[in-house]
């Protein structure tokens, strides 16, 4: 699977409901050490929403100090944003992508920016 099988589709949950499209995901390296690059990089989650613009350019992470007009422009749109943890995914198809949650259950996962979903 390569990451543009993921992006731009769409996700819906469990009961069949919309919760967004993917619009970035998050990678982990915490993989088998790869030469001298380091530990491969594992798929963590996806980021769904209209939301995860500002979360992809870093913007949302409380120790990002600005530019504060931008901040304050994606901290509106932060109930449209989800992480949908990885392990939470029970279908990729050709452009849906089904996940065994509902997007109440994701937003959680950015209460604080941390890198690491809560269960």
């Amino acid at each position: 699977m390569r990451l543009s099988d993921l992006l731009e589709a769409e996700v819906v949950d469990r009961n069949g409901d919309r919760i967004g499209h993917v619009h970035d995901v998050r990678l982990v390296q915490d993989g088998p050490p790869l030469g001298t690059w380091g530990a491969a990089l594992r798929l963590e989650g996806l980021v769904v929403g209209r939301g995860s613009i500002g979360t992809r350019l870093g913007i949302t992470r409380p120790q990002m100090k600005g530019p504060w007009i931008l901040k304050l422009l994606f901290a509106r749109q932060r109930s449209s944003r989800v992480l949908v943890p990885w392990d939470r995914v029970r279908d990729v198809g050709q452009d849906r992508i089904t996940a065994d949650c509902v997007a109440a259950e994701g937003h959680d996962a950015f209460a604080t920016d941390d890198p690491t979903p809560r269960p």
